[in-house]
């Protein structure tokens, strides 16, 4: 037998182990390993990749994304009726898992519960401009803005829950409905989610295991019959090459980044932020940790999105400017100390290892903290931390950027983690969104991607690829870019696989 690359035998032994306490494979459901579990379920606080993921399984939203981030109709169709007005029409068929037809009152009800400040929803910054929402009757409902945006029905991406469920005030997760073409079976005090395809009856149940190497070990076994989501391209090949898996991989629109605390007395300051930058090697961890199986990324969008800043040039390994910038910081005669948190997958704990390495060269004592991913994500979010390495997944509206850099997104309004601050950048999007003209709209957010790579709130890593292993019984499962599990709407496992 081959053995796992770059693993120890005592961490195989260990997988080893615990696959032993395994149930026999339930060959009724498809199951599904995940590095994490979802935070929550409900679309109105989706902000983790996990979640946004299968929130989209449940509850399907009035507007959905194509690959090249245009808008598209989902649950509705649109029309513009002056710049500040749009009207939203239901299309036919659309209902929740209980057979009642989904209605203007839904999503109405849904869009001012994230507007809601009470309701502290991480998306209420990106609906910001909405001014008022009303019903027109059952299938009909407008949107009147506070300021026109011909790009607004990229926004109408939150997915819709009933308006009973929103009116009974219930606690996070306690909807009783969902509107997507899967409906929720149960969640589990161990993180399992279970879903039934509404279809068929499928079943597909999504088993969290933190651990790459039980994870690769239980798809070998047989436990588990697809893995995505946080793959070494080491073990990724491993598995690929074996004849009863079948690997896929895709180029991907993932956005790893550094973060930093900008209200931090040292990462606060840019000569500090720009230090770290120029100190690490990023085309050397491309290249050798990725194994290609990533692109340079030097803006938030990849090359292709109509919003990307193709021509940006990303800011190069030079250690000894990184030095120089130091010094100017005042730590020029004494090492800088800072401290790094980032998950407990061990891939991601590899490449802090390798930042920690490279940052040394030039003064920086880099302290990894690793936690859960729950406790993780929390910090972050709290803004519990110096610096931290994170990936926005799925980016596809340009509203990322008043999200995540606008002053007045700090969570809980929005996704400005690091509380980064800038009359200039608040300026500059505001101007973004008021231009109608998509092509000006497209370079003023290139010339905002580049003054976001001078202040650094951000440092821009690399795009990640998707990359998924499968047993080979498994039919019409396909990644895409953004690492969704959309195809599992349309996935099905061969007949033979009950004689295994």
């Amino acid at each position: 037998m081959n053995g796992l690359p770059g693993w120890g035998r005592w961490a195989a032994m260990a997988a080893i182990i615990a696959l032993s306490a395994c149930a026999e494979p339930d060959l009724e459901r498809i199951r599904v390993g995940i590095p994490t579990a979802p935070m929550t379920l409900d679309p109105r606080f989706a902000s983790d990749a996990m979640s946004a993921r299968l929130v989209r399984l449940l509850h399907r939203a009035p507007i959905h994304l194509d690959a090249s981030a245009n808008p598209q109709p989902d649950l509705a169709t649109w029309e513009t009726i002056d710049p500040r007005r749009y009207r939203l029409r239901l299309v036919d068929g659309a209902r929740f898992n209980d057979g009642s037809a989904v209605t203007a009152a839904d999503v109405a009800a849904t869009y001012r519960s994230v507007l809601d400040s009470r309701t502290a929803s991480p998306h209420r910054g990106a609906l910001a401009n909405i001014e008022t929402i009303t019903v027109v009757d059952a299938r009909r409902l407008s949107f009147t803005l506070a300021r026109p945006d011909p790009l607004f029905p990229a926004a109408l991406t939150v997915g819709v829950l009933a308006a009973a469920d929103v009116a009974a005030g219930r606690a996070r997760d306690d909807w009783r409905v969902s509107s997507g073409p899967f409906e929720r079976v149960m969640s589990r005090a161990n993180g399992v989610t279970v879903m039934r395809r509404r279809a068929d009856g499928q079943l597909v149940e999504f088993v969290p295991v933190k651990d790459l190497t039980v994870r690769a070990m239980q798809i070998v076994a047989g436990e588990l019959d697809i893995i995505q989501g946080n793959l070494a391209p080491e073990i990724y090949a491993w598995l690929a090459a074996r004849p009863d898996l079948v690997g896929q991989q895709r180029a991907g629109t993932t956005f790893s980044y550094l973060g930093f605390n900008c209200l931090d007395a040292v990462t606060g300051q840019v000569e500090v932020r720009r230090a770290i930058a120029h100190a690490i090697d990023r085309e050397a961890i491309v290249a050798k940790v990725f194994a290609g199986s990533a692109r340079i990324a030097n803006g938030l969008f990849p090359p292709q999105h109509w919003a990307g800043a193709r021509k940006l040039e990303g800011i190069a390994h030079d250690p000894a400017r990184a030095r120089r910038l130091l010094a100017q910081a005042g730590y020029g005669e004494r090492r800088l100390r800072l401290i790094y948190k980032t998950s407990s997958d061990h891939f991601r704990l590899r490449l802090a290892a390798i930042l920690q390495r490279q940052l040394a060269v030039v003064g920086i004592d880099l302290e990894i903290e690793s936690h859960d991913w729950g406790t993780f994500f929390g910090d972050v979010t709290a803004g519990r931390f110096q610096l931290y390495g994170l990936s926005w997944v799925g980016l596809a509206s340009p509203d990322i950027f008043r999200h995540a850099f606008h002053s007045s997104a700090v969570p809980p309004a929005g996704a400005n983690r690091g509380a980064y601050r800038s009359d200039a950048m608040d300026a500059m999007i505001e101007q973004a969104e008021r231009e109608p003209d998509r092509e000006r709209r497209a370079r003023l957010y290139r010339r905002l991607q580049a003054r976001l790579l001078d202040d650094l709130p951000y440092i821009p890593l690399w795009f990640e690829d998707q990359l998924a292993i499968m047993r080979t019984d498994i039919r019409g499962y396909t990644i895409d870019g953004d690492g969704s599990f959309d195809a599992l709407e349309h996935t099905s496992r061969r007949t033979a696989h009950a004689t295994r």
